[in-house]
Formats: structure tokens, sequence, C-alpha cells
């Protein structure tokens, strides 16, 4: 296997599990970023792209600890609110973190030049505590540059709108919904209907706001588009649609291991489905 080569280049001897490996020394190496970023390059410089991956997580292992080297007054600056696939991390007894939606969760980011550091408990209590820190990591959010705004329409109607981005932060902005909405296309949210949310990976945020009978389609676009984002790009964080039910995210699609998409409706949506189809 390609990647076991690459690290016994590296002077590392690894065990290879289906999406990461782990070293004599207990630390992981995740497979989803470089394997996305393989995927959309030729096979010729596959081994150049691994071996530059591990040397910059290899890096990242020996640093010094950013929240002892850097100024105090710089930490919340850098600080941003991130979303996170789940399953793709580690147990988070030792990091502050809520529930965002099913599958995807709230943490702290600090902001690097070459990567991102999480924090832990000790951290946030160090700069201010979770709520403080969480407050600020939204205004930067909120600070971040709008890159690129489409808005798709599927083959089977309706349309959505999709936020992309090259910053690591660009998904997290589904935190702001539905001021972002309102502030991007200039749609508000009846709340009686709320709106449709996925964010595939973490250089894209896609919504659509419930006015009409359009929704089916747009649920049904968007339940393919975020499955193919969350599977061939880097930083993935769901492949799933979600509806927003007035307190909450509720999940609508399901995804076979063969990739078929499946789109699971409950009463609550279902009453929405009646409503927008009468109106």
């Amino acid at each position: 296997m390609m990647a076991r080569e690459v690290f016994a280049e590296l002077g590392l001897e690894v065990g290879i599990h289906p999406d990461h490996a782990v070293d004599s020394s207990g630390r992981k190496y995740g497979f989803w970023n470089i394997a996305a970023t393989c995927n959309t390059e030729p096979r010729s410089v596959w081994r150049s792209l691994i071996a530059a991956h591990l040397q910059r997580l290899l890096t990242s292992f020996d640093a010094p600890d950013p929240f002892d080297t850097l100024p105090p007054a710089e930490i919340p600056n850098r600080t941003f609110a991130r979303l996170y696939e789940e399953s793709a991390l580690p147990p988070l007894d030792g990091h502050p973190h809520r529930k965002f939606a099913p599958g995807v969760v709230e943490m702290l980011a600090l902001d690097l030049p070459d990567t991102v550091a999480v924090f832990r408990h000790e951290n946030a209590r160090n700069f201010g505590g979770w709520e403080a820190l969480r407050q600020k990591g939204i205004a930067n959010l909120r600070e971040l540059e709008v890159e690129q705004l489409e808005t798709l329409n599927p083959p089977g109607g309706g349309s959505f709108n999709v936020l992309f981005g090259s910053s690591f932060y660009t998904a997290s902005k589904a935190m702001l919904l539905p001021s972002l909405a309102a502030e991007l296309t200039g749609k508000h949210v009846r709340q009686e209907f709320g709106w449709l949310m996925s964010v595939p990976n973490r250089h894209q945020v896609v919504w659509h706001v419930i006015e009409d009978s359009s929704v089916i389609g747009a649920v049904n676009g968007m339940a393919y588009f975020a499955a193919a984002g969350y599977s061939d790009a880097p930083g993935p964080v769901s492949p799933h649609v979600y509806w927003w039910n007035g307190t909450g995210y509720e999940q609508l699609t399901e995804v076979s291991d063969d990739g078929t998409v499946k789109i699971r409706v409950g009463p609550g949506f279902q009453t929405v489905l009646e409503s927008v189809m009468k109106g």
C-alpha cells in the first residue's frame, strides 16, 4: 500500500486501518483529507502529496503548544467556532463542544498559519471560558469574506444556495443561519416552515429557505449535492441534509454504503410539506 510505504520512508511503522493509521506511539493519522485531495489528482503525484501531508502532520505534532506560545491577547482574535464530523473525532471528553446537528459537533478552533488547534477545557478556562470564546468565535465567522455565492437549480426543480470558500471555516457559517440567508439573498425565514441546511465539507455551506412546494426539488437536489461534496473534497463534515424544525436540526437523508441517497420524512417535516402543497 502506497501510504504504508510513505510512512516507512519517513521512519514510521504504522498499523493501517480503513480510514486512518496509528503509529507505535499511538498518534493517529486520518486519511479523509488526503484521500479527497488525491481523488482530484493523477495517480502519478499521489506519493508526493501523501508525503507532504504526513510531513505537515509530523511538524504539527512536534511544534510547541500554541496556547503557551502565542500572546494571550491574540487568542480571541484567532478563535473560530467550527463544525466537525463527530464520528471522525476521538473521544471529546477533554474538549468543550456541543451538538450542532445529528453527526455534527461545534468546537472552538484556534487559527494558526499552517494548521488549526482545537481548544481543550483547560485552554478555554485560561482564555475566558466557553461562552465568551464562542461569542468571539461566532463574531469572527461573521467577519470572514464571502468568497463565492451560487444559486443552483437541480434537474428535479427548486433551487438552493451554496456558499463556497477557501477558508477552513466556510462551512461553519451554517451557525449564522438564518441571518446568513437574509444577508446574502434577502430571504427571511417563515418560522412555521424553517429551512434546509447541509455542510458537505469545510469549504461549503448549503441552504434553502422554505417558502413553497419548490422545497421538494430542493431537498432532493441538496441530498445529492451534499453526498457528493462530502465524498470528494477535503475536510468532510456531513453527507446529510437537515431541516430546522424550530428548536433544532432534524436529519432528512440517509446514505447507504453503495452511495444510494434516501429522503426520510418525519411527522414535522411532513406537516410542512402538506402546508406548502396546499399553498
